[in-house]
Formats: structure tokens, C-alpha cells, sequence
């Protein structure tokens, strides 16, 4: 690679998915090692995945500066990865204020920063939707997955609340990992997406027949 822009919006795209698996595990863990460690976890994925959001928002706005001409849905996915950024730290806040006691604001800020995450991750599904490319719907697809699993998790901290608790842990099992399945898509996408690209430059200087 040999766009910084590129090079970061992978990288954070790895740590994404890195999170996003720690998150899981975290939530899958629970019932299984102890709630503490799970939700220990689970803050940490979380912390990780606004990292990996902060490079790849980093990585777009470095693209927009070096290339002309509409860069509007580069500035629509860079803000959406603000976003899940802003909601992944809100989770990580949540999960801490559980862990110290403070379960009902920790269970409502958890909802909120969800809902937050799902509103970027829509964002950068909404811009990745107007480029170009086969790949580009991997990415898509799995901003809309993201999206979906974050919202679930919200639903399942708003069943918590409600002292649902078994429907409420099942649903933050099932988004946390529908979000993990999103996290690779994406990996995918950006890790392959220059391949196109590198063909056609291999074409251009000789190495076959125009």
C-alpha cells in the first residue's frame, strides 16, 4: 500500500474487528467465567473498537485531502466513523460505571452508546454505498451488519432495565456477534480493495499487451 490513507483505514479496520471479538467474548463469557471478567472484556472490546473507528476516520480524511474532485462520501463514512467512535467510548464508560455498581445508569448509558454506534455505523454504510467496486458491498454489507448488532445490543440493555434478564443477555450474545460477523466483512473489503487497482497499474507499464 502505498496511501497512508489506505494504510490506516485498514489498520483500523483490524482493530475493529479485534474489538469487536474481545466484545463478544466478553458478553459470551459472563454466565460462563463471571460476570466481572465478561464485563471487563466487553469494556476493553469496546475501548478497541473506538480506536480502530478513530484510525479508519483518521485514514478517510487524509484520502480527502489527497484526492480531488466529490468527496462527499468520503466525509459521510469519516463521520460515521467519529460516531461509532463517540458510542463505542459511551459503552466503555457504561460497562466501567457497572462494574464499579452503579448498574442502572451504567445499563442506560450502555443503550444509548449502542444506539449511537448504529447511527456511525449507518453513516458509513450510507457513504461506502456511492464508490465504486465488487468489494465495496462487503463493506457496505458489513457497516449495515454493525449497524443491526449494535441496535440489538441496545434492545438488549433496555430489556435488562426492564429486569428482563434473560432476554436481555441473549440479545447482546446475538448482536455482539453479528458484529463480529460485520467486523470481517469489512476487513475484507478494504484489505482487497486496491487489487483492482495494483491490475490495472501492472497493465500500464507492459507486463501485458494493451
Amino acid at each position: 500500500m502505498s496511501n497512508v490513507g489506505e494504510e490506516l483505514i485498514i489498520t483500523g479496520a483490524w482493530f475493529l474487528l479485534f474489538g469487536t471479538v474481545t466484545s463478544a467474548v466478553g458478553v459470551t463469557s459472563k454466565n460462563i467465567i463471571g460476570t466481572n471478567f465478561g464485563k471487563k472484556l466487553f469494556a476493553k472490546g469496546n475501548a478497541i473498537e473506538a480506536f480502530g473507528n478513530s484510525i479508519q476516520s483518521s485514514g478517510r480524511e487524509k484520502l480527502i485531502k489527497s484526492e480531488t474532485g466529490d468527496n462527499d462520501h468520503l466525509l459521510t463514512i469519516m463521520l460515521g466513523s467519529w460516531i461509532q467512535a463517540a458510542g463505542n467510548a459511551t459503552n466503555t464508560l457504561a460497562t466501567e460505571l457497572e462494574i464499579s455498581g452503579s448498574m442502572e445508569q451504567g445499563e442506560k448509558l450502555n443503550a444509548l452508546g449502542s444506539v449511537i454506534q448504529s447511527i456511525g455505523a449507518s453513516f458509513e454504510a450510507k457513504g461506502a454505498r456511492q464508490e465504486e467496486g465488487v468489494l465495496v458491498k462487503f463493506e457496505v454489507f458489513g457497516n449495515e451488519l454493525i449497524a443491526i448488532g449494535a441496535m440489538i445490543d441496545g434492545i438488549g440493555n433496555v430489556a435488562l432495565l426492564n429486569q428482563n434478564d434473560a432476554i436481555g443477555e441473549q440479545l447482546l450474545f446475538f448482536g455482539s456477534w453479528v458484529q463480529v460477523v460485520g467486523s470481517i466483512l469489512i476487513v475484507i473489503a478494504v484489505t482487497h480493495s486496491t487489487e483492482p487497482e495494483e491490475e490495472t497499474k501492472t497493465t500500464r507499464y507492459g507486463y501485458y499487451p494493451k
